[in-house]
């Protein structure tokens, strides 16, 4: 066999290839969601001595391919003075990646719907909501947060968006953490290959359920939460949420703000995949014992699942949609109306 024949077959196994990707991705396109698009850049992150990581301030970057600003005080929101003005209520809503809007424009995050209910009920009081969430954060760093924010901002009311991720003890950060974040060399050539619904689906649906059973020895910490399995490393979670809830709602009740839970359930819960209820369980225990004010939006966005379906969530990746924040947004804002009289009093 010749060098040009041997040639010829490897360029002809090439196209061959080639022609099935092609084909593959062609198939995956009409029959799943198109693939998430990342553009450049990321929002970025600055070390924090305390919490690990942190917004970057004033900065313009994306989430996945939506814009996001941040104010002075690395927030997702408009600059804010140190007071609400009079006659306006400040809600400060407080979370991770759930808050924030991951995939999302600051107007579909949970927080800002909420803003809009609230002001379209009448000209008195006046509100506004101030999105605090801050991807990538557990229940002890949105403790800190709260510190740092109750005596900046001047809120009357604290909301916390509780995620299942969100039971996980602290740790002692690491100076380069936030910058491997987003925008690593490594992460842009990910975001890139993702825009190929071949290697989207191959991501989502076999790679990373791998990684995560391989790198948890089975189910996934939060299968485990979910579902209630008593093991040692659920159980300092546990610990550390229960320690954090307590003080956030003792740092609220000592400056006489409303402090509020909103409990959000996992996407598989939601789609009723997984019908434990292990999480939710739990979470309310934690808050009659501290007489936390907890609403758990479980049967809320299964109902709207019922009617609406995967249109409630950013598609592969998780994160709730424009329309699940609305459900959300909806069921707080109630709440909230039923406590103007006490806290127009604060």
């Amino acid at each position: 066999m010749t060098l040009r024949s041997v040639a010829a077959r490897i360029a002809l196994v090439c196209a061959s290839l080639c022609a099935a990707l092609l084909v593959l991705e062609v198939s995956l396109r009409a029959f799943y969601p198109a693939p998430i698009r990342f553009f450049h850049p990321q929002e970025s992150y600055d070390f924090d001595s305390e919490m690990g990581h942190a917004l970057r301030p004033r900065q313009s970057a994306f989430t996945h391919d939506r814009p996001v600003q941040t104010n002075s005080l690395g927030l997702r929101d408009r600059e804010k003075a140190p007071y609400p003005t009079s006659g306006t209520l400040r809600v400060l809503a407080l979370g991770d990646s759930q808050t924030f809007g991951n995939g999302l424009d600051l107007s579909e995050t949970w927080p800002k719907q909420l803003e809009r209910i609230l002001q379209n009920l009448g000209p008195r009081p006046r509100w506004e909501v101030v999105n605090a969430g801050i991807p990538g954060t557990d229940t002890w760093q949105h403790e800190i947060v709260l510190e740092r924010l109750l005596d900046t901002l001047h809120p009357q009311a604290v909301v916390l968006g509780l995620y299942v991720n969100d039971v996980a003890p602290s740790y002692d950060p690491r100076k380069g953490h936030a910058l491997e974040l987003t925008n690593t060399w490594s992460k842009r050539l990910a975001y890139l290959l993702k825009r190929s619904s071949l290697v989207t689906w191959f991501y989502y649906r076999l790679l990373l359920p791998w990684q995560s059973r391989r790198l948890t020895h089975g189910r996934s910490i939060e299968d485990r939460v979910i579902a209630g399995e008593p093991d040692e490393s659920t159980e300092r979670g546990w610990r550390q949420v229960e320690r954090s809830l307590a003080g956030m709602k003792d740092r609220c009740v000592a400056r006489k703000v409303m402090f509020l839970v909103a409990m959000l359930p996992r996407r598989d819960q939601v789609t009723g995949e997984n019908p434990a209820r292990g999480y939710n369980v739990r979470a309310l225990a934690i808050a009659e014992n501290h007489r936390i004010a907890m609403l758990d939006l479980l049967s809320d966005l299964s109902a709207a699942y019922r009617l609406r379906g995967t249109t409630l969530f950013i598609p592969w990746d998780g994160h709730n949609g424009a329309a699940a924040n609305q459900v959300i947004a909806a069921r707080l804002a109630p709440i909230l109306v039923s406590e103007t009289t006490k806290i127009g009093r604060f």
